[in-house]
């Protein structure tokens, strides 16, 4: 087996056992019992167990952002499409792994902020700027003003996911359906597009 795919297969191993068992529940050993071959092959391509936890966060956001990266827009409607790729975004977060795997990102960053830095890095930045380019783009065509792209970008995710993606996170009671996350998304956009208010505010 070439290196490059030992590798891919000791990252996707270890990316379902720390999903499954946190990080402290598996052990290199583990990683080494489920893909086989010897510890020095494992050990040449990650010195400890803190190196293959970040690396096999990295390769599993990357991995998941894939449809995002390869999003084309459905039709010239700004509307359209911010809201596909808002889906494109759900699809991406709200699944029971990705849950999973912010969770433990988010317990371990305290004692390993590289590790979080690259769950950022490769995960909601990598899904912040490919929005922000949509709206840069909508910006220079006269369409929006948006002097922050990436801000607003951020700003835009939030009020698209914030809420359905927190209720995950702790556990709520009440799981957003997959008809409650569309309309939020949808919702969302709208309000960033058109705004909420009624008539201009009078300035005094």
């Amino acid at each position: 087996m070439r290196a490059a795919d030992r590798r891919k297969l000791i990252l996707e191993a270890a990316g379902e056992l720390f999903i499954a068992k946190g990080y402290s529940g598996v052990s290199m050993e583990d990683v080494l019992a489920r893909v086989g071959g010897s510890k020095a092959t494992l050990y040449r391509h990650f010195a400890d167990k803190a190196a293959l936890f970040q690396a096999s966060v990295e390769a599993l956001c990357d991995e998941w952002s894939k449809p995002v990266h390869s999003f084309r827009p459905p039709d010239a409607d700004l509307a359209a499409t911010l809201t596909a790729l808002g889906g494109h975004f759900a699809d991406l977060v709200l699944t029971p792994q990705a849950i999973a795997l912010h969770r433990l990102v988010t317990a371990e960053s305290e004692r390993m902020p590289e590790v979080g830095r690259a769950f950022f890095e490769h995960g909601p930045a990598t899904g912040q700027g490919i929005l922000a380019g949509y709206l840069r783009q909508a910006h220079e065509a006269g369409e929006i003003s948006v002097t922050d792209p990436l801000r607003a970008a951020a700003q835009l995710y939030q009020a698209m996911l914030g809420d359905a993606q927190m209720r995950l996170l702790t556990n709520s009671p009440h799981k957003p359906d997959d008809a409650e996350v569309r309309e939020s998304i949808a919702l969302a956009v709208r309000v960033f597009l058109h705004g909420a208010a009624t008539r201009p505010a009078v300035t005094k």
